[in-house]
């Protein structure tokens, strides 16, 4: 019984290491088992056969090329040259036309004004003023002395240096110097101004302004001192 009880480890080591040895053997031995691929099944291959029917590609017809025509170039016309026997004078040119004569201007008719004038200078002693006197007058009958006066116009006097005078308003009438005298008229307006001035005057007949007698002209002496009449006409 003794040598049961103690035969009995061994045994159990025995078993054991049979046992572990059977195991580490089958782990050597076991080898890995591959994996298995999975194997494709083949799909059948199919042939497309077109089944189409060609177009017909249409056939271009070629345009004909257009060829030039050749522009024919002039011929030049050879010129014959006279030769020194036969050289042509030039024609005498045509003798001119008479150059028409411009005529003269055609003078500038002065305008018609129904007064006439007479123009009278006397001397005088006085060198205080410049003095002109008119008589405004209508005449009817000259021989018989039919006359009228004629009222509101005026004398318009330019002066040598240019100035103008304007004489007061005809109206009335008086002596220029006194009865008897020879110098004495009889006038109705007068334009005065001092000092004396001698020189080259102008002097007309105007009536709100306007022109009523052709323009005079006379000259004032420097000694002896001078006065001026002038008679403005309205004759029928």
């Amino acid at each position: 019984m003794t040598i049961r009880r103690s035969l009995i480890p061994w045994f159990l080591l025995f078993v054991m290491v049979g046992s572990l040895g059977c195991s580490v053997g089958t782990l050597i031995v076991r080898a890995p088992t591959p994996t298995r691929q999975p194997t494709r099944t083949p799909r059948p291959t199919f042939t497309f056969t077109p089944n189409w029917t060609p177009t017909r590609v249409p056939t271009l017809t070629p345009i004909p090329t257009q060829t030039p025509t050749e522009t024919p170039i002039p011929t030049e016309t050879a010129t014959s040259t006279p030769t020194s026997e036969e050289i042509v004078e030039p024609a005498e040119p045509p003798p001119p036309k008479d150059t028409p004569t411009p005529e003269p201007p055609t003078a500038t008719p002065t305008p018609p004004y129904p007064f006439t004038t007479e123009v009278f200078i006397f001397d005088t002693q006085s060198a205080l003023e410049t003095r002109v006197t008119a008589y405004v007058v209508e005449v009817f009958d000259a021989s018989s002395g039919h006359f009228k006066d004629l009222w509101d116009y005026q004398i318009m006097l330019i002066d040598p240096m240019g100035g103008e005078h304007l004489s007061n308003l005809s109206g009335g009438k008086n002596h220029t110097v006194g009865p008897g005298l020879g110098n004495d008229r009889w006038f109705n307006t007068e334009v005065k101004f001092s000092p004396y001035t001698p020189g080259h005057y102008k002097a007309w007949l105007v009536k709100d302004g306007i022109q009523q007698s052709p323009v005079v002209e006379f000259d004032m002496s420097p000694s002896p001192t001078q006065y001026v009449h002038i008679d403005f006409l309205l004759k029928h």
